[in-house]
């Protein structure tokens, strides 16, 4: 166990690691038992060294991931919520070509195919694992939009591009905090990169890391703003989403596409298709808040807040919930976790346990199931030792604060010929965005849906430099850029689907996130004497 004060690695210790090794992450565990996730990220992202508020800045962000009970009744947060302070680099793309924001690691793909510049990239910068030391304190932490399967998949006729999203961006994380909510330490780290891929002023390197540790500490001492707030004009936010949202597909297209869809089952180009619809809504909310809403409301698995800037420099955020990931790998396996057929949570115990029931007796949520558990186990089959694919869960009720889901595990040892990245290319993207089979499906969401997907339907996660990733499916998810938040949900289509379901079911999984911005466009300060009197 590091000894609380003390940095890690010694100079001496760093010399010697610096022979072998890129990227060494240098820290320091300190006791901080009264401050929370939330407050750090003010601290270090919100404000600068003289203590003056700052917009975030891109390579920033959040990640935490809420345990819900059996029952879906309450949340624990689960061990560690890293926050990234600073990114000194981000691997993206801009026009179909290799991008590097900040400063660009020597030796790194500086062109060909974008995405196979994150293998080569992810390769360059292995560091051995540290087992003393949390999942993640050095590697890529971003996301991956939809449209990366295009580098895997041959789709010619890609719908419009309204958004102007990266098809992905994939921050090598500099500084971060890791807090740790089971005793109330929080570890600073600051990762020494070798960037010219020398051995040169490995003692300069040293120092500029322990400088940086400084820093945060003394953000940290210094303190953020107090996070208290109140709500100003959102009595009725159901109301408000009915009346602030639009579309970019109207009621009645979605329809129409859901018949040509079913069509097309019945004819057998595919078994299922998941076509989605785009809300949007004006907003000038933070993406703190934003998170800060959601993180209370809809607690879930996989939390995450991203800040970043596209190659013109326009700010866009990433801000999302999502219940699912698609594929992690640890220590060598592979695990992915197929969630389909949902029911809302009931009023009631006895309601919420009738409501389970009905879903797990329904044979087209159970046919639906069983075709993506198929699904992932064939996506697992392609980088697995022969013979470790299991189904560790089958069909199982998982539920969350305002749905429960049938849930599955399918794991697989990992063949030492593939990475990480071959991992993710293989089951990317989800089945349960796609439908099947998969290309046919991507074909037909082409065809149908009148927008790019941008980041729905993709990743959000971390691959770290020890050969690990954990990428949630980019659902519950909204995107701030420009003013404007968007929030995309799809339905499962299958050869009996109604129209009317399926289109409501969009409507029920956008909710959250939607509630999420128009409830934060209303947070503001709290004027302590202002509520006082008001009770007087």
């Amino acid at each position: 166990m590091q000894d609380l004060g003390t940095i890690t690695p010694s100079l001496e210790e760093f010399r010697a690691r610096a022979a072998g090794t890129r990227v060494i992450p240098v820290h320091i565990k300190i006791l901080a038992d009264s401050l929370t996730p939330i407050g750090i990220y003010r601290s270090l992202v919100l404000q600068n060294d003289q203590g003056e508020p700052v917009e975030a800045a891109h390579g920033t962000f959040l990640l935490e991931s809420a345990k819900i009970s059996a029952e879906g009744e309450s949340a624990a947060w689960d061990r560690y919520s890293f926050i990234g302070a600073s990114s000194r680099s981000t691997l993206t793309t801009v026009d179909g070509a290799v991008h590097w924001q900040g400063r660009t690691p020597a030796g790194a793909p500086v062109d060909g195919d974008p995405v196979e510049a994150i293998a080569k990239t992810l390769q360059m910068l292995y560091t051995e694992p540290d087992p003393t030391l949390p999942p993640l304190t050095s590697g890529l932490v971003g996301y991956l939009g939809w449209d990366v399967v295009r580098h895997w998949e041959h789709l010619p006729f890609p719908p419009d591009d309204d958004v102007n999203l990266p098809e992905f961006a994939l921050n090598m994380v500099s500084d971060m905090a890791i807090h740790d909510n089971k005793d109330g330490t929080v570890l600073l780290v600051a990762n020494a990169i070798n960037f010219n891929g020398t051995s040169e002023n490995v003692d300069g390197a040293y120092e500029d890391a322990v400088a940086r540790l400084h820093s945060m500490l003394r953000r940290l001492q210094r303190g953020a703003a107090a996070t208290t707030s109140t709500l100003s004009g959102v009595a009725d936010i159901d109301r408000k989403v009915r009346e602030d949202v639009t579309l970019t597909w109207s009621e009645q297209g979605f329809k129409d596409a859901i018949d040509r869809s079913k069509k097309n089952i019945i004819d057998g180009d595919v078994f299922q298709i998941v076509l989605s619809r785009r809300f949007e809504a004006e907003t000038n909310a933070k993406a703190l808040d934003v998170y800060r809403v959601l993180r209370q409301s809809n607690p879930s698995p996989y939390m995450y807040l991203f800040n970043f800037e596209d190659s013109n420099g326009t700010p866009f955020h990433i801000v999302g919930s999502s219940p699912e990931a698609l594929v992690t790998l640890k220590g060598g396996i592979a695990s992915t976790h197929p969630i389909a057929g949902s029911r809302p949570r009931g009023a009631t115990r006895e309601e919420d346990l009738a409501l389970a029931e009905e879903l797990l007796a329904d044979e087209k949520e159970r046919s639906e199931h069983l075709m993506l558990v198929d699904l992932a186990r064939n996506d697992l089959s392609r980088i697995a030792k022969p013979g470790t694919v299991s189904v560790d869960q089958f069909m199982i009720i998982e539920r969350f604060s305002h749905i429960m889901h049938i849930s599955s595990a399918v794991s697989a040892e990992l063949d030492p010929q593939f990475s990480a990245y071959d991992v993710l290319r293989v089951a990317f993207p989800a089945g349960t965005l796609s439908g099947a089979p998969k290309p046919r499906a991507m074909q037909l969401i082409d065809e149908y849906e009148p927008t790019r997907r941008g980041v729905y339907g993709g990743v959000c996660g971390y691959f770290d430099f020890a050969g690990n990733m954990d990428m949630a499916i980019a659902i519950r998810t909204a995107v701030l850029k420009e003013g404007t938040a968007y929030v995309q949900a799809g339905a499962g289509l299958v050869m009996d689907s109604n129209p009317d379901s399926e289109t409501l079911e969009t409507v029920n999984k956008s909710a959250a996130p939607l509630r999420a911005v128009l409830t934060a466009s209303g947070l503001a300060p709290l004027d302590a004497d202002a509520a006082v009197n008001a009770t007087k």
